[in-house]
């Protein structure tokens, strides 16, 4: 009997989750994988961390080799990019990135995980030596081998988001003088403006200089980056990154009858799959479910992306699986501290014409008896008439950064305040206070 052919168009976390999980479920089916880029299966997220010389190599993020995948029967091909879709033939065009040859591949299911793309906005300059992106390995290494040179001292980051955050980290430990420019009046602006502040504090404090509500207009320098201009002024700097946002990497679709966002994010359900028969979708390059907001969403994150390729790759093996949604649960080290957000924020929840009260309090890590205790604020979002917990933000020490993990759990169980403060957490002076952070804002909730 003829195998069935599995195509999977992108090697990183959706891709290699949906290929892995749908040769485990179906250990028949035919899985091959084309990777636009050199590698497959790493940590984009640890890259700002290899930055900062927590690793040796950049290559050290990579979980798992191709001739692993190979040793379980899933081919893998390197350096192919797709550029065309046919769904009435079931055949897609990929191009050998290398040679440039042409590549026409039949399949019997197919999955889209091509990822997102990096924003470079347009303008003056951009294409200057000492410019960057990052989103993959490669571009890790030239911004290292670029920061590591002698006359690279000033460093200006564009962009307020977690990337920046993480990166104004590894320059300031590298001894680099660090400028933050956001166009937005707050960095991390997924969050509540009071923790965005919060953000701008700890930067300020190791020495970041912090320029918000300012947009870049050109980039200058010959040959290689010189100054940054503003709407308001102009920065020397030896080396500038750009961190806008990422855009879905689908412009190639455009004609395959595909649905996609305005912005071009693949609309999927809750089992991957899109509007053209066996077709599914995962990453960042597709839509989720939220939760909260009731609604198909583009949030890219690297958990959504794992877990949406093995919901893809469960169904197309022969389950019955669906992903019940996200909330949108992140979290970021801003030097020392941590920054998470999961649910909605109340500047969300005012967005969407959700009836919300919130509370906001600040606690201890553990007990003050026992050495170490630092602050942590959290800040809880409920629905003004179910009460239920629609959103929780979280600052504070790096190891107190896990309870954001106990919100989400709440707010996906559809808890109330009342209910969360009653839950049996446990309790030592080196772990805990007696009454939780977390329980002291739900029992201070209106």
């Amino acid at each position: 009997m003829k195998k069935e052919k599995l195509i999977v168009l992108g090697g990183v976390a959706a891709g290699m989750s949906a290929a892995s999980k749908a040769k485990r479920e179906n250990p028949n089916l035919d899985v091959t994988v084309y990777e636009r880029g050199g590698h497959v299966a790493y940590g984009q997220c640890g890259l700002p961390y290899y930055l900062a010389g927590y690793l040796k190599e950049a290559e050290d993020l990579i979980v798992r080799q191709p001739d692993q995948f190979r040793e379980k029967g899933i081919k893998i091909y390197l350096h192919h990019e797709a550029i065309k879709l046919d769904p009435s033939s079931k055949i897609v065009e990929i191009q050998n990135r290398q040679n440039g040859n042409l590549i026409k591949a039949s399949y019997d299911y197919l999955v889209i995980a091509t990822g997102a793309d990096p924003v470079c906005p347009a303008m003056q300059g951009t294409e200057l030596n000492g410019v960057h992106l990052l989103k993959t390995i490669p571009d890790g290494k030239k911004i290292h081998e670029n920061m590591m040179q002698e006359e690279v001292h000033q460093i200006t980051l564009v962009g307020g988001g977690y990337i920046n955050m993480e990166i104004a980290e590894a320059m300031l430990k590298r001894g680099k003088k660090v400028t933050v420019i956001q166009r937005p009046s707050q960095l991390l602006n997924t969050m509540d403006p009071e923790f965005g502040e919060m953000a701008a504090e700890i930067l300020r404090k190791y020495g970041a200089t912090i320029r918000l509500e300012e947009t870049v207009k050109k980039v200058e320098g010959e040959n290689k980056v010189q100054c940054v201009v503003t709407d308001w002024q102009r920065y020397p700097t030896d080396q500038l990154i750009f961190a806008l946002g990422i855009r879905p990497n689908t412009s190639w679709l455009k004609e395959s009858g595909i649905k996609m966002t305005e912005q071009g994010a693949i609309m999927v359900d809750e089992k991957s799959q899109t509007n053209v028969p066996d077709v599914f979708a995962a990453g960042d390059c597709a839509t989720v479910f939220h939760r909260i907001l009731n609604k198909q969403v583009y949030m890219p994150l690297g958990t959504t992306a794992n877990k949406q390729g093995k919901i893809a790759g469960a169904v197309i093996g022969g389950k019955n699986d669906s992903f019940p949604g996200i909330l949108g649960t992140s979290i970021v080290k801003v030097m020392d501290l941590a920054f998470g957000k999961t649910g909605i924020t109340e500047k969300e929840a005012a967005a969407a014409g959700i009836p919300v009260k919130a509370v906001t309090v600040k606690g201890q890590s553990h007990a003050k008896s026992y050495p170490g205790s630092e602050k942590v604020t959290v800040k809880l979002v409920y629905h003004r008439d179910s009460r239920h917990l629609l959103g929780g933000q979280i600052v504070g020490p790096v190891e107190a950064g896990k309870r954001l993990d106990v919100l989400a759990l709440a707010i996906f169980q559809k808890m109330t305040p009342e209910t969360l403060g009653l839950v049996d957490f446990c309790y030592a002076p080196p772990f805990a206070t007696v009454w939780d952070v977390i329980q002291i804002a739900a029992n201070a909730a209106e």
